[in-house]
């Protein structure tokens, strides 16, 4: 297993064609990659192909996502023929119009999304207001792929920070629910406190904290605690993150199995 956790380590790359002109630039590629390692598996959490370019204003980005196997105490798992998941966004002055799961226009399961973003003053303040409309048959919501089977608008807006803290509430007609949000600096700690409500219902979906510290030599060390009474740990220092959940702090238990070492490498290269 270690073995296969160093090659897998160094499968990590990242290709930059040089940029030209502001109104057009030439493609630049990425890959991108994360390995998850832990005691039982290794896999690739993350493999993406990424292309970018700049054409009269407006930013193209393109992204194949292939499957890609795991290898567990009971051998590799099966490769995928399935064609790679395929996306696509074009963006400009605050409007984003995404092509999503491309490969599956064959099926006739196609329909974009589109999202505007602007900033708005009111009383001197200014706010970010973002809307999302996704229509019938968009099929970027469901881990299946599935279409949609109902238009969904979803609404969101930052306020300017209060004391230090920064209020945020979005709103998706899909769930019905309403995200609230703030979070802020306090002494060295970044502080997120989350609750999701039912505004249907007018009942708490659920809720977390989240506090991270910066420790020495660069580390930082993240606990986010939930309403269910489960916990998350990490701790970060440049491409590596070394995460351990806790499904019941009030029953607390560590497995060496359930922690997991996540770790992304980059290079870059001019072409």
């Amino acid at each position: 297993e270690t073995r296969v956790g160093e090659r897998l380590l160094h499968a990590h790359a990242t290709f930059h064609l040089p940029n030209t002109h502001e109104t057009s630039k030439m493609p630049a590629v990425t890959l991108n990659t994360r390995t998850d390692l832990s005691t039982s598996k290794a896999k690739l959490g993350t493999f993406e192909l990424t292309t970018t370019t700049t054409v009269e204003g407006w930013k193209i980005k393109a992204t194949a996502e292939p499957a890609v196997p795991e290898l567990t105490k009971s051998g590799l798992s099966d490769f995928s023929a399935e064609i790679p998941a395929m996306n696509a966004e074009a963006s400009k002055d605050g409007i984003t119009v995404f092509l999503d799961n491309l490969q599956l226009i064959p099926k006739k399961q196609f329909v974009p999304r589109l999202k505007i973003a602007k900033s708005v003053d009111v009383a001197d303040q200014s706010y970010d207001v973002k809307a999302e409309l996704i229509p019938q048959g968009n099929t970027s919501a469901a881990k299946d792929n599935s279409p949609s089977n109902s238009h969904v608008v979803k609404l969101g807006v930052t306020a300017p920070a209060i004391s230090g803290f920064t209020p945020k509430l979005d709103y998706s007609t899909g769930n019905n629910t309403a995200t609230v949000e703030v979070s802020g600096k306090v002494d060295k700690a970044t502080v997120t406190l989350k609750a999701d409500i039912d505004v249907e219902g007018k009942k708490s979906k659920g809720a977390s904290a989240k506090v991270a510290y910066p420790l020495p030599e660069g580390v930082k060390a993240t606990v986010e605690v939930k309403d269910d009474k489960s916990a998350k740990v990490e701790l970060a220092k440049d491409q590596f993150t070394l995460e351990v959940p806790i499904a019941d702090l009030t029953a607390p238990s560590l497995s060496a199995d359930n922690v997991t070492l996540k770790v992304k490498y980059s290079m870059d290269f001019d072409m």
